[in-house]
């Protein structure tokens, strides 16, 4: 009976991802300007899926690299910018604050949490901006660092190395097989004259 219900669900959900699937490859046909230029504007993990989108149904690419330039390099860096300004600002955290202290103190039963919640807040706002203590000289530094992010960075290089080496190969193969065409059709043209001449 539990192999049934499983078999079911394993239906109904193959069913509703067959539907999402098809609803999506039927509406990002029509990715156009506008929709690539918010994808890359908003931090999101759907960008990526738009830049597949595009080179499977044929956008130009000057029309996904302009929208990716202004929706990342204008856009978004401004968002950013503002966040950090906005975070990094003590007046306003403090506004922020004493909003929110303002708030929770409205619901019942919050009033007696309330200042553990604000000193344990305080401790983590000092911890993240406070400077980072000053190396000292006489401290070894770590010649490899085998972390997760720099073996993510090195996966990352060796991804956009191959996709640079795969567009160099590409270029140059096009480049050669318009050259041979030319060519066999100067030959062509040549052995057609003789044969015209000869005649």
């Amino acid at each position: 009976m539990q192999e049934l219900d499983s078999t079911e669900d394993n239906g109904f959900i193959a069913t509703n991802l067959n539907e999402i699937k098809r609803w999506l490859l039927t509406h990002s046909q029509y990715l156009n300007f506008f929709t690539i230029l918010v994808l890359a504007s908003v931090p999101n993990p759907l960008f990526d899926l738009a830049g597949i989108m595009c080179g499977q149904f044929g956008i130009p690419f000057w029309k996904f690299f302009l929208a990716t330039l202004l929706g990342k390099a204008i856009i978004k860096t401004h968002i950013q910018t503002a966040f950090i300004i906005s975070v990094c600002n003590n007046q306003l955290l403090n506004w922020v604050e004493n909003e929110l202290i303002w708030v929770l103190s409205l619901a019942p039963g919050l009033d007696s949490s309330l200042p553990k919640l604000t000193a344990k807040l305080h401790a983590v706002r000092d911890k993240y901006l406070a400077a980072p203590p000053p190396v000292h000289s006489n401290i070894k530094v770590k010649k490899w660092d085998f972390s997760f992010a720099s073996m993510w960075n090195t996966i990352v290089w060796l991804m956009l190395v191959n996709f640079f080496i795969k567009i160099v190969t590409a270029t140059s193969q096009t480049y050669l097989k318009r050259q041979q065409e030319e060519e066999q059709r100067a030959e062509l043209a040549k052995v057609s004259s003789a044969s015209t001449n000869s005649s």
